[in-house]
């Protein structure tokens, strides 16, 4: 065999190593390719995926509510116990006292809110938030009585009831409208302030004014000559001194009690208290400092008992504590309302 030939066998042996070697690598391919097929369909040979760690939680963040914002009155005081006496109302469940009555727990600051605080040089009006709803007097009476401005505004409850005494009145005379005139109404601490240091206002320090409630306010008449006068309930007005207590309101000055109010009388300004109690007031004599102190005598076994054009309404008196929550006696089936007498308890008015 010369050297051409073995060169062409070598050649011949190289060609064929070569196939074999392609042959072999693709084999493994294939059986590498349908192994994973098979442990994809099944599921096995699959890592376990590691879970995210779960977030911890401080005990505090658990037990703890977010921080409210403190709110502030219209005398720049900020209201700090706002936040912690309304969870303690709303967490703690009313319990069973005797027959017919459940504890309702109020707060502290519920002393110095409702319809039946005592505003005067020896009780100062707190400014408590949800004391009072104010609206536009101007924007909200009806057409039976007129008012000039839009600054005056009265609490939500007194606003309603004088229209609807204002209206009584105008229909008692076969009247479309009346020549009765309000001004004056909630004035702001600062309000007061300008009032009394610029001598509008000398006999009302701010602070200790009546008409910081919202439920007080001036009448007066509007003469032919467009001309003004103070309002009294006599003559032609004479109405209001035995139908004003249907609908709430008391004259807040009345004649004769100046020792009692420390203020002169003043037969035009008038105070939104609610019918049961000024029609005891009327019946007795009363004035508000004489009547907050009459109710203090009454208890839930031995309440104040008035009757308004047929319905019956119990009084009574609830001392608060000196500190924290008071747990007040209250119906559990009838209609009732809890006033603070801005001093050192709660009158609760139950309709019978």
């Amino acid at each position: 065999m010369n050297k051409g030939e073995r060169r062409r066998q070598r050649r011949r042996y190289r060609v064929r190593y070569d196939r074999i070697v392609i042959f072999a690598l693709i084999l493994t391919a294939v059986i590498v390719l349908m192994t994973s097929c098979v442990l994809a369909v099944t599921g096995k040979g699959e890592k376990p995926q590691k879970r995210a760690p779960e977030p911890k939680t401080s005990q505090s963040a658990q037990t703890t509510a977010p921080a409210k914002e403190k709110s502030t009155d219209d005398s720049g005081k900020e209201d700090a116990t706002k936040e912690n006496t309304t969870k303690a109302v709303t967490e703690k469940p009313a319990q069973a006292v005797d027959d017919g009555y459940i504890a309702e727990t109020h707060t502290h600051d519920e002393i110095f809110m409702g319809d039946l605080i005592l505003v005067n040089a020896d009780h100062e009006y707190r400014f408590i938030d949800g004391d009072v709803e104010l609206y536009s007097l101007v924007q909200n009476r009806n057409d039976y009585y007129s008012n000039g401005d839009y600054v005056t505004k009265l609490d939500s409850m007194a606003l309603t009831k004088l229209n609807l005494m204002m209206e009584a009145f105008a229909k008692s005379r076969s009247l479309e409208t009346t020549n009765i005139f309000v001004q004056d109404g909630y004035r702001t601490y600062q309000e007061q302030a300008d009032r009394h240091s610029s001598g509008k206002s000398s006999t009302f320090e701010a602070g200790h004014c009546d008409y910081h409630t919202g439920r007080t306010f001036d009448m007066f008449i509007i003469r032919e000559d467009g001309s003004t006068s103070y309002f009294s309930a006599e003559g032609d007005y004479s109405w209001f001194a035995d139908n004003a207590c249907k609908y709430g309101f008391i004259v807040r000055y009345p004649e004769g009690k100046d020792g009692a109010t420390g203020e002169k009388a003043r037969a035009y300004t008038y105070r939104y208290v609610g019918a049961p109690h000024a029609t005891y007031m009327l019946d007795n004599g009363l004035c508000l400092e004489e009547y907050i102190t009459e109710v203090k005598a009454h208890t839930k076994e031995d309440p104040l008992t008035v009757a308004v054009d047929g319905e019956v309404s119990l009084i009574y008196y609830v001392p608060a504590s000196e500190e924290g929550d008071t747990d007040v006696p209250v119906p559990k089936d009838k209609e009732y309302t809890v006033s603070g007498n801005n001093s050192d308890g709660f009158i609760v008015t139950v309709k019978k």
